[in-house]
């Protein structure tokens, strides 16, 4: 298994960084851990680049895994309407999604 860790700010630099760093693991073609653990800001680059990454897996055939999510990934991907493709149905779904 690969372990990646998400800088606490997924800036267009951050994001760029972390492409490369999911290629070369997905080229392994071992499970992916992505730590999210440390993510206190996110925008809309940060969360393509996870979708991109979980279609990547799905087509790909190798196992990816998300760990430590919550707090502002949760809630930017909830908001984003990405929360359930990120992290599964939210127990209260009042008011999380646009």
């Amino acid at each position: 298994m690969t372990s990646i860790s998400l800088p606490p700010i997924m800036d267009r630099s951050a994001v760029t960084q972390c492409l490369e760093d999911l290629r070369s693991a997905a080229a392994c073609g071992k499970a992916i851990e992505i730590g999210c653990q440390d993510v206190e800001q996110i925008g809309q680059a940060g969360l393509q680049l996870l979708a991109s990454a979980i279609r990547t897996s799905q087509d790909s055939g190798f196992t990816l895994t998300f760990t430590g999510g919550g707090g502002a990934l949760e809630t930017a991907a909830r908001l984003a309407g990405m929360g359930d493709l990120l992290f599964g149905s939210p127990a209260d779904a009042s008011g999380d999604t646009l």
